[in-house]
């Protein structure tokens, strides 16, 4: 007589989206545990593939472990054969462990965490772009170039990601939304025109426009895009008024939602200036933010060639 054993869950339903949060929560601990040896000068590369080599036996055995006790289906099985199931299913799960069931958990995994959605404006280890597709296993970016480019989602996860997208819905008032706006992207950003106060009130007088606009009407997004351009030490000032008609010409144009602004971050071989371009529209970013990049560049080639 068989005899059959009590399965850990009640159904095989309830089995498998526990063992689907149980596998993100492995995962998630193999990469704090692989980030954190990883960044660890003190530990020998010997140790640290040792101990992400038993990271991963350790995965798949309690995987393992949780599909063999955790369905009433597998209770019903012989156990004589459990050992051969058992060997079948760890090294299928050790084989897809290294791709397709890495990224499938990490799928889960950005949908849980949602660093980014179909339609936001990101940077992605250098490669900006709009995210145009998001599945279990990968996600599709196109950059300014209108080239597309799939990123599988272990690869995602495990790249430094900046997205430019506000989301106006949690902003609960003008300051709230003002410091959410003036908040650098990445280090080395200053208070935008902290030294000229016509600006600074300009600036201000814009965004209060703006912050009214999301109010009454349906702009669930606000795109607060940022890039830096190197310029020569020669002919700066010359440069900086030209850059700042520019400037002027395309918020006359209206060509995005306000006049795009810039600032010096850092002097060093030459000095670096941030831009910053704030729009409803991410497409509106796709197809004139490299018009107006190569706009500058013209500026700074004219002055630099006399």
């Amino acid at each position: 007589m068989i005899k059959i054993k009590t399965p850990i869950f009640s159904s095989d339903p309830e089995a498998f989206i526990y063992l689907l949060i149980i596998g993100a929560g492995l995962y998630l601990l193999n990469k704090l545990i692989s980030s954190t040896f990883g960044k660890s000068k003190k530990i020998p590369q010997k140790q640290k593939t040792i101990v992400n080599f038993i990271l991963k036996i350790a995965t798949v055995l309690i995987i393992v472990f949780f599909i063999i006790e955790g369905f009433p289906t597998f209770s019903k099985i012989d156990p004589t054969y459990t050992a051969v199931l058992t060997g079948a299913i760890s090294t299928a799960i050790a084989f897809a462990s290294s791709g397709i069931f890495a990224n499938f958990i990490s799928g889960i995994v950005l949908m849980l965490v949602r660093p980014f959605e179909v339609g936001d404006l990101i940077k992605i280890e250098g490669d900006k772009g709009i995210v145009r597709e998001i599945n279990l296993t990968k996600m599709k970016l196109e950059t300014f170039d209108n080239i597309i480019i799939e990123k599988s989602n272990n690869q995602v996860l495990s790249l430094k990601i900046v997205n430019y997208t506000i989301k106006l819905g949690k902003k609960k008032s003008f300051e709230d939304f003002k410091r959410k706006i003036l908040a650098p992207q990445d280090k080395g950003f200053k208070d935008i025109y902290e030294d000229a106060p016509d600006s600074k009130k300009e600036f201000e007088n814009s965004l209060k426009k703006i912050y009214d606009s999301f109010l009454t009407k349906n702009y669930p997004k606000l795109y607060n895009f940022t890039f830096r351009m190197a310029f020569p030490y020669k002919g700066f000032r010359i440069m900086m008024n030209n850059v700042a008609e520019i400037c002027d010409l395309y918020n006359q144009k209206n060509i995005f939602r306000i006049k795009p602004q810039f600032d010096v971050v850092s002097y060093n071989l030459s000095i670096i200036v941030k831009f910053r371009i704030l729009t409803f529209s991410p497409q509106k970013i796709f197809d004139f933010q490299p018009k107006f990049a190569k706009d500058v560049y013209n500026i700074i080639y004219k002055i630099t060639s006399k």
